[in-house]
């Protein structure tokens, strides 16, 4: 099979469950950016539409504090979709749901690893008693990241 051309506008010609899930998540999305231009600034970007069923709508926000924002402002905000877009006439209901946002998981931050001159002096003591080439080389590395002292004029 030969096809160029988007993904999704090949998965939208066919029948069966993918298009559905397709046209689905479209509408979803759709209907997250009419939410969006309805709630401040500051809360839009956390907030997303995670199920529309009425009379419920399901709003998923990416933390606890958002979600309480959220919700002090919830009855108000049914009242100015209903007012404003159809598509929400019939909800009566908001319920809101936590998925922390997907972050990248950050390396925990390094703690600098600090060798006294004394240390670096018993470690060069042992790598030059030492045989093995390797382990040798790699005692000499070790012992030349020794904290040099503050010089003094």
């Amino acid at each position: 099979m030969n096809f160029s051309g988007p993904l999704y506008k090949f998965l939208l010609g066919k029948k069966g469950e993918v298009a559905h899930l397709v046209t689905q998540g479209r509408e979803l999305q759709r209907l997250t950016r009419l939410l969006q231009k309805e709630l401040d600034s500051s809360l839009a970007p956390h907030c997303r539409i995670g199920q529309f069923a009425p009379p419920r709508l399901t709003i998923v926000v990416d933390s606890p504090a958002w979600s309480t924002r959220l919700r002090f402002q919830s009855t108000g905000l049914i009242r100015q979709l209903q007012k404003k877009y159809k598509e929400f006439q019939d909800i009566s209901n908001i319920e809101v749901k936590i998925y922390p946002a997907r972050l990248q998981r950050r390396a925990p931050p390094s703690i600098p690893r600090q060798i006294s001159p004394a240390a670096a002096k018993d470690i060069t003591q042992m790598a030059n008693s030492i045989d093995n080439p390797n382990l040798k080389q790699a005692l000499l590395r070790l012992a030349s990241r020794a904290n040099k002292p503050a010089e003094t004029n």
